[in-house]
C-alpha cells in the first residue's frame, strides 16, 4: 500500500446475521465490489485490489469473515470443539451484509467476489439470494460438480487436499497449528504458492488473526462443516450442499492460478458447463499460484473489470 492509502480506507462494524463484522471498507461509488476472503488470510489480502477498484471507481467492502477477530466467534464455536461452520451460514452473512450495505451507502449495483473459502461463500451466496449480485466472481476453488466431476479423473487431488481431512480431528490441528507459532500456515503459503517471501508481512497480520481467541476453531470448523452435519441441523447441511453443488445462477466469472498446488488447474476442466448458461466464464491467471489477490492483482482486477 503507497503512503497514504491507509486513510482512505474506513473499518466499520455491524450487526449481520447474528454475529458482528467488521468490515473494510474504501472509495466511494454507487457500484460495491464486496469481497470475501479464505483460508489462511484475512480481509486485508483485498487491499492491493481495493486500491485498483477503487481507482476504477468501485466502492470496495471486505468483511472479515464469520469468526475471524475482530469479527465475532459464533458461540456455538467457542462452545465446542465440535462445532461446525456451514455455507449456508456464509451465504445468509453475505445477503444480510449486502442488504445493509445496499441501504447505508445507497447502493445501485454489489457485485460478489470471493477467494478460496469465499469463493465457496460467493458459490452459495449467488444461489442463496437470487437477483441480489449483479455478477460474481470466484477464485482458486471451482464450481462444486466441476470439482467432483473432475476428480474422477484427477484422483492425485486428494493428495492435495490432505490437510481437510486432518482438520477433521478435534483439538489436534489446534494444538499444532499454535505450537508452531504459525509456521504451519506458513508452510500452507509456501505449498500453494510456491516463495511468498514478498509477502511477510502478510502473513504475520493472517497469523495474528488466528491467534485471537476461538478464531482459528473457527477457520477450522468451515472444513468440519464440509465432511459432517452439526447436531441437530441435519437440514442446514443438506441445503449447503444444495448451495454449492447446483448450477451457479449469476453471470460468474471463474479465475484461477496457473501454478496453484492448492487445488490443481485439472479441477477446473469444463468448469463452464457449470456458469456457462448464466453468461459466465472461466480464465486462468498466469504466473500466479494460489494466493491471486496479493500475487497478482492487477491481472485480477482486469479480468474482472473486463467481465463486467
Amino acid at each position: 500500500m503507497k503512503p497514504g492509502e491507509e486513510e482512505k480506507m474506513e473499518s466499520i462494524r455491524m450487526t449481520a446475521n447474528g454475529l458482528e463484522f467488521e468490515i473494510l471498507v474504501s472509495g466511494r461509488s454507487d457500484q460495491l465490489m464486496l469481497l470475501l476472503h479464505g483460508f489462511p488470510d484475512d480481509a486485508r489480502s483485498f487491499l492491493p485490489m481495493m486500491r485498483i477498484l477503487n481507482d476504477a471507481g468501485y466502492m470496495c467492502a471486505a468483511p472479515y469473515m464469520r469468526g475471524y477477530w475482530p469479527t465475532s466467534v459464533p458461540e456455538s464455536v467457542s462452545e465446542s470443539q465440535f462445532a461446525t461452520i456451514q455455507i449456508a451460514d456464509l451465504a445468509a452473512d453475505a445477503a444480510a451484509i449486502t442488504l445493509q450495505l445496499k441501504v447505508r451507502y445507497d447502493l445501485k449495483a454489489v457485485y460478489l467476489v470471493g477467494h478460496d473459502w469465499g469463493a465457496i461463500a460467493a458459490y452459495g451466496a449467488v444461489n442463496h439470494s437470487s437477483g441480489l449480485y449483479e455478477k460474481a466472481v470466484m477464485m482458486s476453488v471451482p464450481p462444486g460438480p466441476a470439482f467432483l466431476r473432475n476428480l474422477l479423473t484427477n484422483p492425485s487431488q486428494l493428495a492435495r487436499s490432505w490437510y481437510i481431512l486432518f482438520f477433521q480431528v478435534p483439538a489436534l490441528p489446534e494444538h499444532i497449528i499454535r505450537s508452531g507459532r504459525g509456521e504451519f500456515i506458513a508452510k500452507l503459503w509456501r505449498d500453494w504458492s510456491g516463495d511468498m517471501s514478498p509477502f511477510r508481512e502478510r502473513m504475520a497480520e493472517v497469523i495474528d488473526t488466528l491467534s485471537r481467541p476461538h478464531s482459528l476453531r473457527a477457520a477450522l470448523a468451515y472444513y468440519r462443516g464440509l465432511l459432517r452435519p452439526p447436531p441437530g441441523e441435519l437440514a442446514k447441511w443438506n441445503l449447503s450442499r444444495r448451495l454449492f453443488l447446483a448450477p451457479v445462477r449469476a453471470p460468474a466469472l471463474v479465475l484461477s492460478g496457473e501454478t496453484d498446488h492448492c487445488i490443481s488447474s485439472a479441477m477446473f476442466n469444463n468448469c463452464e458447463k457449470e456458469i456457462g448458461q448464466a453468461g459466465g466464464r472461466y480464465r486462468m491467471i498466469k504466473n500466479a499460484g494460489h494466493f491471486l489477490p496479493l500475487e497478482a492483482p492487477e491481472k485480477v482486477v482486469a479480468e474482472i473489470l473486463q467481465f463486467i
